[in-house]
């Protein structure tokens, strides 16, 4: 079984109204801080500590990678995967409340690919253009390259040379992302 990885509909309403609300409660009193954690409490959802991962990732030695997917796989919670997109020059960082601040502490396992964008914004579709090379939790859960443990004060240094040319075609595994959807 090929995994599809959807963000839960329930999941994006939450943090659509916690924005609704925080924009709302950014024009009334008290701090930024003050307000943005109020719009938290309303909206039923409890804010938790972050910390920042950021870095960049080349391809067959110094290409960048740009578009390509970097995604953290935590094995607690297989249905879940936080993502970021590489830029132009192949960089990329992590945003959970505010741009760049990063994801919860754990332990993850890094994921790549690169996929077509689907009609939809913010949905990926198969196939993997890296041939399925570094999107199996599984496989990479094995290198120690591919294996990142977060926590305070973060790192925004991670490097992450992938080698594509010349590699055969791997088969998706059983917990492969092969396309990452918003749920509906």
């Amino acid at each position: 079984m090929v995994t599809r990885c959807d963000v839960p509909a329930a999941r994006s309403r939450k943090w659509a109204l916690a924005l609704m609300i925080c924009c709302l409660t950014l024009i009334g009193c008290g701090s930024k801080a003050d307000r943005e954690e109020q719009a938290f409490r309303d909206a039923g959802l409890q804010k938790v500590d972050v910390a920042p991962v950021a870095g960049i990732v080349t391809v067959d030695g110094n290409a960048p990678a740009p578009f390509t997917l970097v995604m953290l796989w935590d094995p607690k919670k297989p249905d879940g995967v936080l993502r970021a997109i590489c830029d132009s020059e192949g960089r990329f960082e992590f945003t959970s409340y505010r741009h760049s601040d990063g994801v919860p502490p754990g332990s993850y396992v890094v994921l790549f690919a690169r996929f077509n964008m689907a009609r939809r914004l913010g949905d990926f579709e198969s196939p993997d253009l890296m041939h399925n090379l570094y999107n199996d939790p599984d496989k990479n859960a094995s290198n120690p390259e591919f294996q990142a443990t977060i926590g305070p004060p973060g790192k925004t240094d991670y490097q992450f040379n992938l080698n594509v040319a010349g590699a055969p075609p791997a088969s998706p595994g059983p917990h492969s992302i092969t396309e990452l959807r918003q749920a509906t």
